[in-house]
C-alpha cells in the first residue's frame, strides 16, 4: 500500500472502528517525502486538542504491506487519542503511549512499536535511492 489520500484515509477509518470505537474525529492527511520517519502525526502542541489543524502524514517513499500499514496508522493514531483524551505524555512515547500500544497489540494481534526496520520494505517508484534503515514514528 501506498500512502496517498485515498489509503490513508480508508485505514484511519477502518482503524477508528475496530479499535478506537470512532472516537477519534476524522484528521487531514499529509505526505512526508522521507525515509527517515514512516509516518506522524502533527499538531499546534501550544492548541493542543483545540488545534484544528491535527494531521497524520506516512512516507510516500514506502510500498507497505497492509498489516504494517495498519500498525503504523494505529500508532499515529494513539498520539491523537491521547491529545484528545488530555492524557499526552511529555514524552511522545512515554507511559501512557505504551500502556496503550501494549493493550491494542494483546487484544487485537497488533504490533506497534515505537521504531522499525523498514529495510525489507520495497520502495515506491518516486523514492530516490534509499539511504536510512532503521526508521522512526513519531
Amino acid at each position: 500500500m501506498i500512502a496517498d489520500f485515498n489509503t490513508m484515509p480508508q485505514m484511519f477509518w477502518y482503524c477508528n472502528s475496530q479499535y478506537f470505537d470512532y472516537k477519534l474525529p476524522t484528521p487531514k492527511f499529509g505526505i512526508l517525502h522521507s525515509f527517515c520517519k514512516l509516518a506522524r502525526f502533527e499538531y499546534d502542541r501550544r492548541k493542543g486538542k483545540n488545534d484544528k489543524r491535527k494531521r497524520i502524514l506516512f512516507s510516500d517513499y514506502f510500498d507497505f504491506d497492509e498489516k504494517t500499514f495498519k500498525n503504523i496508522m494505529v500508532h499515529e493514531m494513539i498520539h491523537y487519542y491521547l491529545l484528545m483524551n488530555g492524557t499526552n505524555d511529555k514524552c511522545d512515547h512515554g507511559t501512557d503511549f505504551m500502556v496503550m500500544a501494549q493493550e491494542l497489540n494483546q487484544k487485537y494481534g497488533l504490533n506497534i512499536t515505537t521504531t522499525f526496520d523498514a529495510s525489507n520494505i520495497p520502495n515506491t517508484p518516486n523514492a530516490p535511492k534509499r539511504t536510512w534503515w532503521r526508521c522512526l514514528f513519531c
